[in-house]
């Protein structure tokens, strides 16, 4: 593979995530520096710097972009134990019906202040979490069910935030679920499945990993996957009308006992199948893909197919090496991406016969001044 450019991001520390938006023509960074940066894709294929903003009073963790259905916004979690809701601000937008001469004015000058540093306006203060937060995504486009926007964090708490107001101004928590704590299919609901009802443990903070995401199929309701702390397994979670596990996905019975927790999760876009795929990376550096085959809808009874079982298996597992940092999918849930600890960039693809095989790897590389026509 052909590298065909080089992001100078500018931080001034580790940058800790990089997202596309929902067209792939932004780009935005966070970093152990406070700062988020936003970068626009040129008519030529160069990637220019657009904005950039302190969002945070600690450092930043994970980044996610909403649908453009909810407009142009994006949400960042850090180790300040907040997520924050960031809106592009917009010199052409007018008041809504008719608020006070000082509220207009007001916010006015706030939106112009945004304008002139380059920085979005910031729109909600996610609070209450007591540990960093690891992991931010907004849910799926779904106006009957407003903008949601999950989260989770150290104290393996999975969060469900919920706005219903278009100004964004108003932000109520749906749902609060300690993951250890909620039951798996089968287990009694006694409290004896919660393996860490103490809170988190220093060893834990040093070696877990918190993670989710969302099902992208609106069929069966709000559903997504998580993981939390040194546990290697998956719970994939159905939150309406009450937080239910679906399905508890752990490592084979030849590897369970020596399994590596979890660092990084991602649900594939469905595109139609019947069946989903999700992808897990470990410390380990192991790489698994499971495929997940909800209930068939004629037995499904009540929401989220609690009425039959869902089913999950490994279709493929990739040897171990440096930590796993990030899997993800493309937009149609057929490539697969995994970056790791030692800078390399992994691609996987299901063949004609229905197995995942290397396409390719590649690592960055700094380009020389003749390559980038200094």
């Amino acid at each position: 593979m052909i590298q065909t450019n080089l992001l100078a991001h500018g931080h001034s520390d580790l940058v800790t995530h990089v997202v596309y938006d929902f067209y792939g023509e932004r780009l935005a960074t966070c970093s152990a520096d406070q700062r988020i940066k936003l970068f626009r894709r040129s008519n030529e294929g160069s990637w220019d710097l657009e904005t950039e903003w302190k969002a945070h009073d600690a450092p930043i963790l994970h980044l996610s972009f909403a649908h453009p259905l909810h407009g142009y916004l994006l949400a960042s979690c850090s180790h300040d134990r907040t997520v924050r809701i960031w809106e592009e601000p917009s010199s052409s937008s007018s008041s809504s019906a008719s608020p006070s001469a000082a509220l207009q004015s007001a916010t006015a000058s706030a939106s112009a202040l945004a304008n002139k540093e380059g920085r979005w306006m910031e729109k909600g203060v996610l609070s209450g979490m007591k540990g960093s937060v690891r992991d931010v995504e907004f849910g799926p486009a779904d106006p009957g069910l407003g903008l949601r926007v999950a989260s989770i964090s150290t104290d393996s708490h999975l969060r469900i935030h919920l706005s219903l107001d278009p100004s964004l101004t108003d932000w109520s928590l749906a749902h609060d679920v300690h993951v250890p704590s909620l039951p798996v299919p089968g287990a009694n609901e006694d409290g004896s499945n919660d393996d860490n009802a103490g809170g988190t443990t220093t060893a834990e903070l040093a070696t877990g990993g918190w993670g989710l995401s969302w099902c992208k199929e609106k069929w069966w309701g709000s559903v997504l996957a998580c993981f939390a702390g040194t546990a290697p397994g998956v719970k994939i979670i159905s939150l309406d009308p009450t937080p239910t596990t679906l399905l508890h996905l752990l490592p084979p019975s030849s590897s369970s006992s020596t399994a590596s927790p979890l660092t990084t999760l991602s649900w594939a876009p469905n595109c139609g199948r019947s069946y989903h795929h999700l992808a897990t990376g470990a410390r380990d550096g192991s790489v698994r893909i499971w495929k997940v085959t909800p209930p068939n809808p004629d037995d499904e009874v009540g929401g989220g197919g609690r009425g039959s079982s869902w089913k999950g298996e490994v279709v493929a597992e990739f040897a171990r090496g440096a930590r796993i940092g990030m899997v993800d999918w493309n937009a149609t849930g057929t490539v697969l991406t995994t970056s790791d600890d030692d800078g390399m960039i992994r691609i996987y693809k299901q063949t004609y016969a229905k197995e995942w095989k290397l396409m390719g790897k590649m690592t960055a590389e700094e380009q020389s001044d003749e390559v980038n026509g200094r």
